[in-house]
């Protein structure tokens, strides 16, 4: 079970419906259509929404924020990673 403290904020990664095509190409582990996938993440928002009270940002992933990523270390861009980037963008965007 997942306990919030005030502070807590949970970043989901999210992408855009006119880069899924990419976003398959270069992420294999994706859902095989945008809708399939929208309709997951939304149901997991809604089901951490009760739990956390609005405190869930949604992080857009860009392929060429990924593509960069996977340039830079060499290594695939799986969903954990993809997670991790959705953190990591999110305490950019709380630090500004």
């Amino acid at each position: 079970m997942i306990e919030a403290s005030a502070d807590m904020v949970v970043a989901i990664a999210w992408y855009q419906p006119d880069e899924w095509d990419q976003l398959r190409q270069l992420c294999p582990d994706l859902d095989d259509t945008y809708e399939e996938w929208l309709a997951a993440a939304q149901k997991a928002v809604e089901d951490l929404g009760d739990r956390l009270q609005g405190r869930i940002v949604k992080v857009v992933l860009t392929v060429d924020e990924l593509r960069r990523w996977k340039r830079a270390t060499g290594r695939e861009v799986t969903s954990k990673v993809r997670g991790q980037l959705a953190v990591k963008l999110s305490k950019r965007q709380f630090e500004s």
